[in-house]
């Protein structure tokens, strides 16, 4: 019962963020987006008590530091810590990630992701400046996340973490080369969805 309350208040709040997104009132986020992984916060351990499972303490750091980003990147100084706890929070999702039972995979994978990091960095080469050591390294972690995901064979764990490549890449492409409003909307949308489908996976992983 928590739980779907829960889940009935991360949309109202997430429906109003993208509406705040929409309108360009940006301020006004402050009372919103530092919300949305605390609920869903309250949701894992809402879900963990009533199906009796054993709390991933890793993933719950990853969601905490996850908060964290959100809360500097609402910042113009922000970026830089934002980025930093977002690193440490894909770190924490992998070790997580890592404790389950993981399977053999195709050995195409590495390769795949391999080449996206590769074709995503020399796309934004230009534009990176400074910034070029920290997006190598953000590009490089979040690859190993989407690998160590696939190699759980939980299927929300996967599409959580596809979630959250796909995000991040629109979230590149919005600060290094051209900012659009849809943009804006489209990586809350799938961050908030990867950080969902992670929670599901997490509960269904540890339920099994």
């Amino acid at each position: 019962m928590k739980s779907k309350i829960s889940q009935i208040i991360l949309i109202i709040v997430f429906a109003i963020d993208l509406f705040l997104i929409f309108t360009n009132k940006i301020d006004l986020r402050f009372f919103t987006k530092p919300l949305l992984i605390p609920i869903l916060i309250l949701m894992y351990f809402s879900r963990v008590k009533s199906e009796k499972t054993q709390l991933n303490l890793f993933f719950i750091s990853g969601l905490v530091l996850s908060f964290f980003g959100d809360l500097f990147l609402l910042f113009k100084w922000g970026f830089l810590p934002g980025l930093g706890s977002f690193l440490v929070a894909h770190l924490f999702y992998i070790i997580s990630f890592k404790k389950k039972l993981q399977k053999p995979i195709s050995e195409i994978w590495p390769i795949i992701l391999s080449i996206y990091a590769s074709i995503l960095f020399v796309f934004l080469f230009p534009y990176l400046k400074e910034m070029k050591i920290p997006v190598t390294i953000y590009a490089i972690v979040i690859a190993t996340m989407m690998y160590n995901a696939i190699k759980t064979h939980n299927r929300n764990l996967i599409i959580g973490a596809l979630l959250f490549l796909i995000s991040d890449t629109l979230l590149s492409i919005n600060l290094f080369l051209k900012p659009l409003l849809i943009l804006n909307l489209m990586v809350m949308i799938t961050y908030i969805a990867a950080q969902w489908f992670l929670v599901k996976g997490m509960i269904s992983d540890e339920k099994n």
